[in-house]
């Protein structure tokens, strides 16, 4: 994986190169401190798998890379990586084509893992969406879980798939998923980085995420 780091903070950049490296990813992590360093080095450097950038910068900020990199790498996925934890921030990098937002108070480990999903693919939204005024209950709840949904929330946010929570609770894997979406539904959240990061924001398990 080779991935692009744009920050305007030197002591932010090391603490980001610091933490993905830790965790043995990625391979090769360039950086830029601005939108038009980052520009130049995604032409030097044609072969950069995804972009982490932050919101607020000097010179060229988020947004004004963001559509530079919608216009001129429409196919390169991006990250961002900010203070901010206003859903309306969220919101806005979404529509202007990022594939995800992570605020900095995440766990190096819900980092790795949200640019895994972006590479991968798909979008990660931050569980302080679920609890954004028009999306949903205010705040996590398990009032509508079972025993035994509580138990595969565990399973989950100990990391395993489905397959193994059906193998260590001794049952099918079609009623895993069942559990799982009315978890899902419980937490307002969309998939299972969202619900650990949830469930353990609010206090609902003990063990560490450990994607």
């Amino acid at each position: 994986m080779k991935l692009l780091l744009v920050d305007d903070h030197p002591l932010v950049r090391a603490g980001v190169v610091a933490a993905l490296q830790s965790l043995g990813a990625p391979e090769l992590i360039l950086e830029a401190d601005d939108g038009v360093a980052a520009m130049d080095c995604l032409a030097r450097h044609p072969d950069v798998d995804a972009v982490l950038l932050d919101l607020r910068m000097a010179g060229m900020a988020g947004m004004a890379l963001l559509e530079q990199l919608k216009r001129h790498h429409p196919l390169l996925p991006s990250l961002v990586l900010s203070s901010s934890e206003d859903p309306a921030d969220v919101r806005r990098v979404l529509k202007a084509g990022a594939r995800g937002y992570c605020p900095k108070s995440a766990s190096p480990a819900t980092l790795l893992a949200a640019l895994t999903l972006v590479l991968g693919g798909e979008i990660y939204v931050p569980p302080l969406m679920a609890m954004a005024p028009d999306a949903g209950p205010a705040e996590p709840s398990l009032d509508g879980l079972t025993p035994r949904q509580r138990e595969v929330l565990q399973e989950l946010c100990n990391g395993k798939s489905n397959k193994e929570i059906a193998r260590e609770l001794g049952m099918e894997e079609k009623t895993v998923k069942g559990h799982v979406s009315a978890i899902f539904k419980a937490l307002g959240v969309v998939h299972r980085l969202q619900a650990v990061e949830a469930a353990r924001a609010a206090g609902m398990v003990s063990q560490a995420l450990s994607y």
